[in-house]
């Protein structure tokens, strides 16, 4: 492709600003669309792969009625302020079948030195937790002093490593790994913190939890233990609980998840469909309007090839300008968006590796790119076979 033919290509596209500014904005958007949708279904694989690593209880007991019921605390943040018994936790860890149990402490708070909004405090005890600690370990190793929280991923702290709580002060030991859920604009703090903090509410008139009563228990089963008689144990001595078996926990964010990809490339596909048709349409009509153009240009020498070429081109033109802005506009919104997204779907989100996001990036600029030269590869063919003296009688 020579020099001329670049300059014929470059002076059409901008010969005809609304037919290559219009192809350029659908390309844009079937771009952003297929990259959004990519991002957005591995990110919500990622998110689901995290969770079920992070996720090490085989049940978990909550107060019946609570949000946990259907999205508990420890996959999507959703805190209830609701309570168990305070007896409830050893009555669990002597049921024939139960390995280990723990409790977690679920409340909230607006009033926080980091945030402008609620930021959700997660208790546990260090010496019995089989869940969050190892998790934590990820990124601290040390023990858990009184006084010292670790923050989630988006919690930010100044240069002086404190958060404040009801006018307390606590350091911020660790930030934990990203989540890609609302547990990272969480606080996470051993029980002897949480007593703290309980007691530095109450100074200020806020009661959110009754001392020693839990909010959840988490418990591993022995192997080949029986769940449902394990449940029925439970449902006999305590009211208002509610039972949850491991493989119950993520049904409900799997299928949410799923809901959302199934939306998310059906509008991409419906966007790449409209690109493709909208770019064979307007060459098909810029082909029949520019006949005796290309018929002068086979007068003055220019072979088939080269008219196919000139016609491959514009599209090729207008199909790269718009995927590069439309997989720019969609990176940016994603990562713009991100935390948005979390609180708006409650679905787990964390953004895939650098060579993932990278790969997705080339792939949503090249599929559109040769989808829409494609579309225009028919038209290029016909104005290629042009018959020279048909077209010049039409046009006199």
């Amino acid at each position: 492709m020579n020099q001329i033919i670049l300059r014929i290509i470059y002076t059409n596209f901008w010969r005809h600003p609304f037919r290559s500014i219009g192809l350029v904005i659908l390309t844009a958007v079937a771009s952003a669309t297929l990259l959004s949708s990519a991002l957005f279904s591995e990110s919500l694989d990622a998110g689901l792969e995290q969770l079920s690593s992070r996720m090490g209880a085989d049940l978990l007991i909550v107060p019946y009625g609570s949000e946990a019921k259907d999205q508990p605390v420890l996959l999507q943040g959703e805190l209830s302020h609701r309570t168990l018994p305070r007896e409830i936790l050893e009555f669990t860890r002597k049921t024939p079948g139960i390995k280990i149990a723990t409790s977690q402490f679920y409340f909230s708070t607006l009033g926080s030195s980091c945030c402008d909004k609620k930021v959700n405090i997660i208790g546990f005890d260090s010496k019995t937790d089989f869940t969050i600690k190892p998790w934590i370990r990820k990124t601290y190793k040390k023990d858990f002093p009184i006084g010292s929280v670790i923050a989630g991923s988006d919690i930010q702290v100044d240069e002086s490593g404190k958060i404040k709580f009801f006018d307390q002060e606590f350091t911020v030991v660790a930030h934990l790994e990203r989540m890609g859920n609302k547990l990272d604009q969480a606080i996470f703090a051993d029980v002897g913190t949480i007593e703290i903090l309980q007691k530095a509410a109450k100074e200020k008139g806020l009661n959110f939890i009754s001392e020693g009563e839990p909010s959840a228990i988490l418990a591993n089963l022995e192997k080949g233990a029986d769940f449902e008689k394990i449940s029925q144990t439970l449902h006999e001595k305590f009211d208002n609980i509610h039972v949850i078996p491991r493989k119950n926990l993520f049904d409900s964010v799997i299928a949410t998840a799923g809901s959302f990809k199934i939306i998310v490339w059906v509008i991409a596909v419906f966007f790449l469909i409209v690109a493709i048709a909208a770019v064979s349409i307007a060459f098909s009509i810029s082909a029949n309007e520019r006949k005796r153009e290309f018929a002068t240009l086979r007068v003055i020498g220019f072979t088939q090839k080269r008219l196919e070429h000139i016609v491959l081109g514009e599209s090729l033109l207008a199909t790269i300008i718009g995927t590069v802005v439309g997989a720019f506009i969609s990176v940016f919104a994603t990562l713009s968006f991100r935390v948005f997204i979390i609180d708006s779907l409650s679905v787990p989100f964390l953004l895939p590796s650098a060579l993932t996001i990278f790969a997705i990036i080339i792939a949503a600029i090249i599929i559109p790119t040769l989808t829409g030269t494609g579309a225009a590869y028919r038209i290029a063919k016909q104005v290629g076979r042009l018959d020279v003296y048909s077209a010049l009688k039409e046009e006199t």
